[in-house]
């Protein structure tokens, strides 16, 4: 698969950026071996939005800023989506809690979940996110 066109990104961009770049920049994940899918990412930032769009094509991957089809729409906020690219909240958890909606296939943003990384420090086991900080998070006390 050719190259998307995230571009070359320097050092001090932004976690989404350098998240998306590294994904351009593998071109294949051997965790996405086998499967295919197209997802799309509205990037919400006050009034501003931001597109990406990773096409997977079994492990072959690309990125760009288009908003074409996709099997899948993920809109969140940039700081949600912050908190998703450098492990410190997960996208099963982040979605049951409301924190972004997805229009389309969600077998394909379960698939996508596997190139997310895992919380920062870790070693394969998450701790359990306790429920005073999640409704503290939703604004429930």
């Amino acid at each position: 698969m050719p190259k998307g066109n995230a571009g070359s990104v320097p050092a001090e961009a932004d976690p989404i950026t350098q998240f998306f770049a590294s994904l351009d920049e593998a071109g294949h994940l051997a965790t996405f071996e086998g499967d295919s899918a197209e997802v799309g990412f509205d990037v919400l930032d006050g009034k501003k939005v931001e597109r990406w769009h990773v096409s997977i094509a079994n492990g072959d991957v690309a990125v760009t800023h288009s908003g074409g089809p996709a099997d899948a729409t993920v809109r969140i906020d940039r700081a949600h989506l912050e908190a998703l690219v450098t492990g410190r909240l997960n996208a099963q958890a982040a979605f049951l809690r409301g924190l972004f909606t997805c229009e389309g296939s969600p077998g394909a943003l379960m698939m996508f979940q596997r190139g997310l990384p895992g919380p920062p420090g870790s070693t394969g086991r998450v701790a359990p996110i306790p429920s005073k900080t999640v409704m503290a998070e939703r604004g429930m006390r």
